[in-house]
């Protein structure tokens, strides 16, 4: 198999079918985990982990928050939160598949 196949692979772990159309989501490279596969932070954290250990990817660049960052919540006011929970007021960047297969084959996190 392809380094390729393999993180489609390891995505499509997480791939679970949905409510509104009954089918499973079509992984491709230019899938983005946040953005089109609507996966929550906690499951893309032990993907990320799971990644980074499969692959042996350096993940000294890498910082999850860029790419799921906190939100606010109508029910908890900001400033109940410790300020590590806080929601940050920027705006998710992309991770797409692409992103994860490139960085597989380069051995280290390419992206900031």
């Amino acid at each position: 198999m392809s380094i390729e196949q393999d993180v489609i692979d390891l995505v499509d772990k997480y791939n679970g079918i949905s409510i509104l159309t009954f089918k499973r989501y079509k992984i491709t490279l230019d899938t983005d985990l946040n953005k089109d596969f609507k996966m929550a932070p906690e499951d893309a954290s032990e993907l990320i982990e799971q990644y980074f250990d499969n692959f042996s990817v350096a993940p000294e660049n890498f910082n999850l928050m860029t790419y799921f960052p906190i939100v606010g919540s109508f029910l908890t006011p900001s400033f109940l939160l410790p300020k590590k929970l806080r929601p940050t007021g920027t705006q998710a960047k992309p991770l797409t598949v692409r992103m994860l297969v490139e960085s597989a084959k380069a051995g280290r996190w390419l992206y900031d």
